[in-house]
C-alpha cells in the first residue's frame, strides 16, 4: 500500500470535517441574522437573552461576511481581477448610507456601522501580502484619534459616533497582520501563545465591562473609556469569530514558530 493511499482516508476526513463546519459557521449566523431581522429571536428566547443576543447583530454580520470573501471570495482573484472588490466596497459603502438615511426598523438600520466597516476592510483583507509593518501602526494611529476623541468630546466626536467602525478598523490589521497572519498569508510564522493571549483578551475585556455595569461608564474621565468599550463589543465579537473559525476550527495558522524566552 503506498503512502498517498494511507493518507487519503485522513486527508477525506479532514475535508469533511472542514466542510461541515463551514455549514455550521455560515449556516448558525445567518440562521441568527434571520430571527434577530424578523423579530423571531425574542419569540424563541426569554427577552432579555434574546435582547443580549440581538445586540451583537453587527458583530455576526461583520463576521460571516467577511468570512465568506476570506475564504470564497479573496482565493479566486487574480492581479487583473483585484480592482473588482472596489465595486463591492462601493457597494457596501451604499448600502451603509442607504440603511443609515432609512426609517427601517431598529435591527435593520442599525447595521449601517458595519457596511461602513466592510467598505473598508473588504479591500484591506484582500491586498497580498505580507504589508510589512505598517498595519500595527495605522491601528495605533486609529487608537490616539479614539483617545484624543473620547477626551476632548466623548458626546460629539466622530470617532466615537462610529465607534464600531472604527473599532473594526483597528481590531483588523492586529488581528490579521500581527497575531493571526496565517489566514491570509499560509506561510506566516506566528506565535500560538500570543494568539491565545489574543483571544483571551477579547473575551475578557467585554465581558469586565459588562461586569462593571452601566453605572462605571458615567461620570466622564475613564468612565468615558468604559463607556466606549461598552459601545464596540460588536466589531470585538465579529473579529473574534472570524479568528477562531480560520485559526481554531480550520487550522490557518501558518508556520508556527516559539515564542522567543
Amino acid at each position: 500500500m503506498t503512502i498517498s493511499a494511507t493518507l487519503a482516508p485522513s486527508l477525506s476526513a479532514g475535508t469533511r470535517r472542514r466542510r461541515v463546519l463551514s455549514w455550521l459557521f455560515y449556516g448558525g449566523l445567518l440562521l441568527l441574522m434571520a430571527a434577530i431581522l424578523t423579530t423571531l429571536l425574542g419569540r424563541l428566547l426569554p427577552a432579555e437573552l434574546a435582547r443580549r443576543i440581538g445586540f451583537n447583530s453587527e458583530g455576526y454580520t461583520l463576521a460571516v461576511v467577511l468570512a465568506g470573501w476570506i475564504q470564497f471570495v479573496r482565493p479566486k482573484l487574480t492581479r487583473a481581477t483585484r480592482w473588482q472588490v472596489t465595486l463591492v466596497a462601493a457597494a457596501c459603502l451604499a448600502l451603509a448610507l442607504a440603511l443609515y438615511t432609512s426609517a427601517l426598523p431598529s435591527q435593520f438600520k442599525t447595521l449601517n456601522e458595519t457596511f461602513f466597516a466592510l467598505s473598508l476592510i473588504l479591500p484591506y483583507v484582500t491586498l497580498p501580502r505580507p504589508l510589512r509593518r505598517w498595519p500595527p501602526m495605522a491601528s495605533a494611529g486609529l487608537l490616539v484619534a479614539v483617545l484624543v476623541g473620547v477626551a476632548s468630546s466623548p458626546a460629539q466626536s466622530p470617532v466615537v459616533l462610529l465607534a464600531e467602525t472604527v473599532a473594526a478598523l483597528i481590531l483588523v490589521p492586529l488581528a490579521f497582520d500581527v497575531v493571526d497572519r496565517g489566514i491570509l498569508e499560509p506561510t506566516a510564522r506566528t506565535v500560538s501563545g500570543l494568539r491565545y493571549c489574543w483571544y483571551a483578551v477579547l473575551v475578557v475585556v467585554p465581558l469586565l465591562v459588562v461586569l462593571l455595569g452601566t453605572e462605571a461608564r458615567s461620570g466622564g474621565g475613564f468612565a468615558d473609556v468604559l463607556e466606549y468599550l461598552g459601545r464596540v463589543h460588536e466589531a470585538v465579537i465579529g473579529i473574534l469569530l472570524v479568528q477562531l473559525y480560520f485559526a481554531v476550527g480550520l487550522g490557518r495558522t501558518g508556520g508556527q514558530r516559539q515564542a522567543r524566552r
